[in-house]
């Protein structure tokens, strides 16, 4: 037996193939099968451009959101708060390369470098605002600092801010002049 959450296709005629084709030889839930509504931890939705063009977006709001909770779980347990307005990822003129506060302990080291998991996954997915700030941060994780904690901290403050962003996948074609 075969057990999958979830199958994705990309066809003009996806739901004819889920049906005919997949339908054959295995069991598919019938309301199931329609357009994508979470791809990968996104809220996925289409809309109309203003070329009248249709196109897809995704939105991680709800694994951003997720993510900071969890992070300020962690904050309150560790007596730890996020910053309270956090307009950038990062504090301005941070260089972490230049951070010389203290090494953080085994514990807190794991938990950093799990972060920094999280953060890239969210990169990788379409946060693309914040990738600069984790590649910066992804640089220490052999040896993190409370310096490089703290800012990761002020990267989770900035998405619980700005956790509503979207990515639309334009299909159109750009214009470009050529001049």
């Amino acid at each position: 037996m075969l057990y999958v959450d979830d199958a994705l296709v990309v066809s003009e005629h996806g739901e004819n193939f889920l049906r005919n084709e997949l339908g054959k030889r295995f069991e598919l839930k019938e309301e199931s099968i329609g357009p994508p509504k979470i791809y990968l931890g996104e809220k996925m939705s289409k809309v109309t451009m203003e070329n009248d063009a249709t196109a897809w977006t995704f939105s991680l709001s709800q694994y951003v959101q997720a993510a900071v909770k969890n992070v300020e779980k962690y904050c309150e347990e560790n007596d730890v708060k996020l910053p309270p307005r956090a307009e950038t990822p990062l504090t301005s003129n941070y260089r972490p390369e230049i951070d010389a506060s203290p090494e953080l302990s085994p514990t807190d080291a794991a938990y950093y470098q799990s972060l920094i998991g999280i953060l890239r996954w969210m990169v990788e997915l379409g946060r693309v605002d914040i990738c600069c700030e984790v590649l910066m941060m992804s640089s220490h994780l052999a040896l993190p600092r409370e310096g490089h904690f703290a800012q990761l901290f002020r990267i989770f403050a900035y998405l619980k801010k700005y956790h509503n962003s979207e990515m639309v996948f334009n299909p159109s074609d750009p214009a470009v002049d050529e001049k």
